[in-house]
């Protein structure tokens, strides 16, 4: 049984409403998940593709806001967190992918098995074209980072994420460094839209609230 591993997650997405405020909008796949008014807490440390699904209408630009904060653990060296953005049908059980939509993953493994994916810290972009469907598109070394992330993981660090769903554009912003962020393409399928957002885990427990 590998240790707790907790990120307290503070996850701020631009959207009309409190969408935990309202449960009906959540919808939890797989994995031990619980809400309230405020949070939405995944606790399985060993389940993967653990999700929940969320009702956030999106279209135009869209602000997704993190706060992360490592707690302990990773004993069997790898986990991941991420979020699916302008999923048009998600899927309403366990599944690799989630409906037309695409997946912004933060990984970690010590020892990966596939060549496409880096050792150590990682984030990929994946285009999911339906619930068993999904593909890489890119996968980039953050591997400069973990000496930083190792100095700072008893501190809450802030993650934000701007996509103009017109143009198909992503910034990723730098956590360590104000206002600097990493702009690329995240799709040319232009405009994109989609009726929720979906938050997911592999082997790791995590706490999101607004």
């Amino acid at each position: 049984m590998k240790k707790a591993l907790l990120l307290l997650v503070c996850l701020t997405v631009v959207l009309s409403a409190n969408i935990f405020a309202d449960s009906m909008k959540v919808k939890t796949t797989y994995g031990d998940w619980k809400i309230t008014s405020t949070m939405l807490s995944q606790t399985d440390l060993l389940a993967g593709m653990t999700k929940a699904n969320i009702y956030a209408p999106q279209s135009g630009t869209m602000v997704y806001e993190f706060k992360a904060k490592y707690i302990d653990g990773l004993a069997d060296g790898k986990g991941g967190f991420g979020i699916h953005v302008f999923v048009d049908k998600p899927s309403t059980g366990k599944a690799w992918g989630e409906g037309e939509s695409y997946l912004l993953w933060v990984n970690y493994d010590e020892n990966p098995v596939s060549d496409s994916t880096p050792k150590g810290l990682s984030a990929q972009i994946y285009k999911s074209e339906s619930n068993s469907r999904m593909n890489l598109v890119q996968s980039v070394s953050l591997k400069s980072v973990e000496p930083m992330l190792a100095k700072y993981l008893g501190y809450t660090l802030p993650i934000k994420i701007v996509i103009d769903g017109k143009t198909g554009m992503a910034k990723v912003y730098d956590p360590f460094k104000a206002n600097y962020y990493y702009k690329f393409p995240l799709s040319s399928d232009t405009p994109l839209e989609g009726n929720y957002i979906a938050l997911r885990t592999n082997s790791m427990g995590v706490a999101f609230s607004q």
